[in-house]
């Protein structure tokens, strides 16, 4: 158990910043911290220099220090699903490692060609053939290499060190799993200010992600609909799935309740702080006790251990 110890994990949108400690003594996990602080300025992350972000990062951070007393080093971050250059592809899984990756790269670059496939760091996520798939795919997560330099100069210059970067949706998948014993298809959706991404899992393993953007709310229902119904390739109706989980940036249960309505999927907030004991002072935070579901990548990636 001496591997375990305290960790933070943040959450970065356009708009704010999100932070969620767990400390670990006496051999339990305890939820510490809940914050979450506006930014002065929206970010545009595609288009801003790295020392404005910084900056913008840095203040807002500041206050969540004048906040709480976070005791925690070693920390992680999500970043918007949208910044991510995601695919899924069948592949063959007796490729060696480093064949593999050549193939990615060269993937990357036929889908992309406006990118340098040596400016991105790749995540890739191996799916066998499943009921719904019936053949081998290869779930390609890519994200520019400058967002997690300028990451990594925020967190040198707070005495930090980064353990993990992740999607803010894979991040979240990660505490709907802990916190719901997930069984059968379960479809998980993550809302954004102008994206909606879809993972669908088989007894809690991912096996088909998708991303849309939308210009507004009024394409949100069109979009469940069209991304729930069978493809030529995905044999899979809204019939066949057992539970919808929603989660996303401050979405209320109002919307989702509108939105269960229009699409005829019962729609589920999750609450991701369900199953870890919180620190006491916690019961009086809103965050906590009414804002619980727009945490969720935060507290995925926090308690990610390896």
């Amino acid at each position: 158990m001496a591997r375990y110890g305290n960790h933070a994990g943040f959450t970065i949108t356009s708009s704010k910043i999100q932070l969620v400690e767990i400390n670990y003594r006496n051999s339990q996990f305890y939820l510490q911290n809940i914050d979450e602080v506006f930014f002065d300025d929206h970010l545009k992350l595609a288009e801003d220099k790295d020392t404005k972000i910084i900056a913008i990062l840095q203040s807002a951070f500041n206050e969540i220090l004048i906040r709480n007393r976070i005791n925690s080093k070693s920390v992680s971050f999500t970043l918007p699903a949208e910044i991510f250059y995601s695919v899924q592809l069948q592949y063959d899984n007796t490729l060696l490692y480093n064949d593999l990756l050549e193939e990615i790269k060269w993937e990357l670059s036929i889908i992309y060609p406006f990118l340098s496939v040596k400016e991105l760091v790749i995540q890739q996520i191996e799916i066998e053939k499943n009921a719904i798939i019936d053949r081998n795919t290869i779930l390609i997560s890519a994200v520019k290499r400058r967002y997690l330099q300028w990451l990594k100069l925020f967190s040198d210059e707070n005495d930090l060190k980064i353990k993990f970067i992740d999607n803010s949706h894979f991040a979240s998948e990660r505490a709907l799993t802990y916190s719901c014993n997930l069984k059968g298809i379960v479809l998980s959706l993550y809302l954004s200010s102008n994206y909606i991404s879809f993972i669908f899992s088989l007894d809690g393993k991912p096996f088909l992600f998708k991303i849309t953007p939308f210009a507004s709310a009024r394409e949100i229902t069109n979009i469940i609909l069209k991304e729930t119904s069978p493809t030529e390739s995905v044999n899979l109706n809204r019939s066949m799935i057992d539970s919808v989980y929603i989660a996303g940036e401050d979405i209320s249960k109002s919307f989702v309740d509108t939105l269960s309505t229009n699409t005829g999927i019962d729609l589920k907030l999750f609450n991701p702080f369900e199953k870890i004991n919180p620190d006491p002072k916690l019961f009086e935070n809103s965050f906590f006790s009414r804002k619980f579901n727009s945490f969720s990548p935060a507290a995925g990636i926090a308690y990610r251990i390896a």
